[in-house]
């Protein structure tokens, strides 16, 4: 994969897992119902599940640094949420990103994301 497509899909993920972080839904036992509660999952809790520090989960969110395939099973895992719900958009942004297009044309492009 080419540098360009490299930071597509870092970025791309990276967003999904900052989207997941901050819109996790929990549900609350009241008597016998659940009663679902947003609650903000910190970068900091989010790091302790998975065994790194809140900086790097800041550098997944923010595409300095790619998730590895163990770490983002471990995310979706943590969420519940399936791993297409990560990888979709990048999947999708990747097949607009031609393999034929020049380097200032794919700079292009990635900014646009």
């Amino acid at each position: 994969m080419s540098r360009v497509r490299d930071k597509i899909y870092n970025k791309t993920i990276g967003q999904k897992i900052r989207e997941a972080r901050e819109n996790n839904i929990i549900y609350i036992t009241n008597g016998d119902t659940a009663v679902p509660k947003k609650k903000l999952t910190t970068q900091q809790r989010l790091g302790k599940a998975l065994g790194v520090t809140f900086q790097q989960i800041q550098k997944y969110e923010s595409g300095h640094n790619g998730v590895s395939s163990l770490k983002l099973i471990q995310i979706s895992n943590f969420f519940n949420k399936p791993l297409d719900y990560f990888t979709s958009d990048a999947t999708e942004l990747l097949e607009k990103v031609r393999p034929t297009d020049n380097t200032s044309d794919q700079s292009e492009s990635l900014n646009s994301v």
